[in-house]
């Protein structure tokens, strides 16, 4: 066989890959995601839209691209958001033109996303691209709250309406490829590249 041939047997060949990120608010994945793209090459961060109000330290385009709920709905109505959902009265959403941009300029895409909105794209089985659902969890809810408290960007009831989002959210392990658990970043960083390298390197024939 061809170097040709051995190469489209690797998954997400010639339609790229896309890496669902999901888990609860304050497990970790910002952290662990910049510290894998800085490591793996071919990696392209999906930059997702909100309604929520930009944080101390956030950038425009960086951290998520904040818009008004008209133009929300408006993304909407027209089809350009590959899934969005509503979390804790805020509006969130996937770029469908920059997923699609990504992958035709050769990239592996990692879309950090609500599980709600994880679960959408696996209920509509995107024919445009292979797609790996990775839950990233805390050791524990006791944990998370503990994260969520020591980042400063919430008020005590706002952390409790987190937590408990996150003990719903966990029930939705079942339904993802994989599971990281961040104890510790270091070790969460490293298993959550071997899955994009494993992943990268998996044969799939045809049909399958």
């Amino acid at each position: 066989m061809s170097s040709e041939g051995i190469v489209r047997l690797r998954r997400g060949a010639g339609r790229g890959l896309a890496f669902v990120v999901s888990g609860p608010s304050g497990a970790g994945k910002n952290s662990a995601i910049d510290r894998v793209m800085a490591r793996v090459p071919g990696l392209s961060y999906s930059v997702s839209y909100t309604t929520r109000r930009r944080r101390a330290g956030e950038t425009d385009g960086v951290d998520y691209r904040y818009v008004s709920r008209a133009e929300f709905d408006r993304l909407v109505a027209c089809g350009e958001l590959l899934e969005h959902v509503t979390y804790l009265g805020d509006e969130y959403g996937t770029s469908r033109a920059q997923v699609k941009e990504r992958f035709a300029q050769g990239k592996d895409v990692v879309l950090n996303i609500d599980v709600e909105g994880a679960k959408t794209v696996r209920r509509q089985g995107l024919a445009e691209f292979s797609v790996v659902f990775i839950f990233f969890a805390p050791a524990s809810l006791d944990q998370l709250g503990e994260r969520l408290a020591e980042r400063g960007t919430e008020s005590e009831r706002e952390i409790a309406a987190r937590l408990e989002v996150a003990a719903r959210e966990m029930e939705a392990i079942v339904l993802f490829d994989y599971l990281v658990v961040n104890e510790k970043l270091d070790q969460a960083v490293e298993e959550l590249a071997s899955i994009i390298v494993a992943e990268r390197s998996r044969i799939v024939v045809a049909g399958d």
